[in-house]
């Protein structure tokens, strides 16, 4: 391969991975607590109860367990009874509607009547109204020893249609990304 098209390859690679988007989290802990030590964990299910005799948790909520669960596991810690556990793992899925409002200001506007048309300064605001669902999830580690929350973080994005595929890569990629705000991890 000539020098030119393999320099040319690289910076296009270059450009398309620094426009991927990172995923829009927040994280809070405790001072107090060392999340260093910790080896092993309890996840616990986001809906023990069952409906109509059909299993309690839906399909994202079973995405989210696989990819804590993964996530965890590659960090070298192992699930117990919750009795056992040194950490406790809460997950919560929500969505919310959302309305964007924005208004730009023109300075410029155009005015027509009749045969004359006329540009000039003058006020005018432009208006975008968008709606849209926006998918939250929270991420808990309580201590269960003091049954408090030590670590809590949100991960918040605007939910598409997306495939299977997608939607797994999604969720791990965000609830990686919430893990690494660990302290100490």
């Amino acid at each position: 391969m000539n020098w030119r098209l393999s320099t040319w390859l690289c910076s296009l690679v270059l450009v398309l991975s620094g426009c991927a988007s990172t995923p829009n989290v927040e994280s809070d802990y405790t001072d107090e607590f060392h999340f260093a030590f910790l080896k092993t964990y309890y996840l616990i299910p986001a809906n023990a109860q069952s409906y109509e005799g059909q299993a309690g948790t839906n399909l994202d909520e079973q995405r989210v367990e696989q990819a804590i669960n993964d996530a965890l596991q590659m960090r070298g810690m192992t699930p117990v009874a919750k009795d056992q556990a040194e950490i406790l793992v809460a997950y919560h899925l929500t969505s919310k509607d959302r309305t964007r409002i924005r208004s730009y200001h023109n300075n410029f506007n155009y005015y027509g009547r009749y045969h004359r048309r006329y540009w000039g300064a003058g006020w005018g605001n432009d208006i975008d109204v968008e709606q849209f669902t926006e998918g939250q999830l929270l991420i808990d580690l309580v201590d269960p020893t003091e049954n408090r929350v030590v670590f809590r973080s949100i991960g918040k994005k605007r939910v598409r249609r997306a495939t299977v595929e997608q939607k797994i890569e999604s969720t791990n990629t965000y609830v990686q990304a919430m893990f690494a705000e660990v302290p100490g991890w």
